[in-house]
């Protein structure tokens, strides 16, 4: 944003943020900062787990919470 304001094109900031340059346009476009947008309250896609969360996932993890996400693949294949 430093760049842009002291002149620099668009393609030129964005490169000098490591960002692309369509990057820095949609960035440029918000009113703040990414990190000051609130979250989003609605899911992108469907759940993968919902079927298989309440019967299978939640009993392995509340009788070993310590299992890794890998373990908990394994049992579910």
């Amino acid at each position: 944003m430093d760049d842009r304001k002291s002149g620099l094109t668009q393609l030129v900031a964005a490169s000098r943020a490591g960002l692309s340059e369509r990057t820095g346009r949609r960035i440029e476009r918000l009113p703040g900062l990414p990190s000051q947008k609130p979250p989003r309250r609605y899911r992108t896609r469907p759940n993968p787990f919902a079927e298989v969360w309440l019967a299978e996932v939640a009993p392995l993890l509340q009788s070993a919470p310590h299992l890794r996400a890998t373990a908990l693949l394994e049992e579910l294949h």
